[in-house]
């Protein structure tokens, strides 16, 4: 009788490689883009309208690229992007894109307030706007591409997840210029866009989960796990808050009813990107365990997260300010 021979294999739980600065980035990204495709479709049409699409464009697109350099410990390398460039992979394009999408939107802002504030146009703004919105479709394919071409984790692994990411960053922009503007035809108008926006995403979530493909099977298998589980009742809880809100906006347009919908939409926004590249990470690319994670207190974790949403809620204060007075020091001039 041969003797039996047991094998045991011990793996090692593995610590996240993203931090919610990443998060955090792909959040004021996604927000930021959507605003620059927004803004060109209002141009020359609802300048106020733009004038506030711009300005929480380039608010979000000054804060994103702060948490990115914080997710990469080392901020000294984004230079070797440049230095050796590798055009097969989705990272050196996103460190070109990035750049030229913020200067090509500061000069589009710049432009619109000048041309209220002192009435002097250019004939470039024109133009600034085509290169805003091809560099803007440029960053969202790459923040969705750098994740979804990822075949080590299935969860990731589909071309449902960039539009996911897509119309839930469009959703809470249409819901901060609901809070942001006055009530009004232009309020109206994005409120029917945010409840569309809204059903969109929906249909993208349903067909991504129940399609035959690695991904929508790996999405059903980690929804067996209670944790799973809770984040995905909170994807239907703030969906439908969301919603709610955002028909009474339109039915009763007002103040109450705006600032409700905002907060509710930016939740369900940041709460999918939480989902979906943190707690993935959880799931192991080659062992039967899960990888515990526990939210830290510190820079790497909730003082990330707040330190990052009070940078962009200061941004939008001071560069408000700012156009306030050059609107006074003006009109009395």
């Amino acid at each position: 009788m041969s003797p039996l021979i047991i094998n045991e294999v011990l793996a090692h739980p593995q610590d996240v490689t993203w931090l919610p600065w990443a998060v955090q980035y792909f959040f004021f990204i996604g927000i930021a883009a959507c605003s620059a495709l927004l803004a060109c479709g209002l141009h020359g049409r609802q300048p106020e309208l733009e004038r506030l699409t711009l300005l929480i464009g380039l608010t979000c697109a000054i804060t994103a690229p702060l948490a990115l350099t914080a997710d990469l410990h080392q901020t000294a390398r984004v230079w070797h992007f440049y230095a050796w460039p590798t055009p097969w992979s989705w990272m050196p394009w996103g460190a070109l894109f990035l750049p030229l999408f913020t200067g090509f939107l500061g000069l589009w802002f710049v432009a619109v307030w000048v041309q209220k504030i002192y009435g002097k146009t250019f004939t470039l703004t024109r133009w600034l706007t085509f290169a805003c919105a091809l560099t803007a479709i440029g960053l969202l394919v790459y923040t969705g591409r750098e994740v979804s071409v990822v075949r080590a984790r299935p969860l990731w692994f589909s071309l449902w997840f960039p539009q996911a990411m897509f119309l839930s960053a469009f959703q809470t922009l249409l819901a901060l210029l609901i809070a942001a503007s006055p009530a009004g035809r232009a309020s109206h108008m994005l409120a029917r866009g945010l409840l569309a926006t809204l059903g969109l995403l929906a249909i993208v979530i349903i067909l991504w989960v129940s399609g035959d493909t690695l991904s929508g099977a790996a999405l059903r298998d980690w929804l067996r796990w209670p944790q799973a589980q809770n984040l995905a009742l909170g994807w239907v809880l703030l969906w439908l808050l969301t919603g709610g809100a955002g028909l009474l906006a339109l039915k009763r347009p007002g103040r109450r009813y705006a600032f409700v919908l905002a907060l509710c939409s930016v939740a369900l926004s940041w709460l999918m990107r939480w989902s979906l590249l943190i707690e993935g990470q959880t799931i192991p690319k080659f062992n039967a365990l899960f990888n515990p994670y526990s939210l830290a207190m510190g820079t790497d974790g909730l003082l990330a997260i707040v330190g990052t949403f009070g940078l962009w809620i200061a941004l939008a204060i001071v560069v408000r300010e700012i156009l306030n007075v050059l609107c006074r020091r003006n009109h009395h001039a």
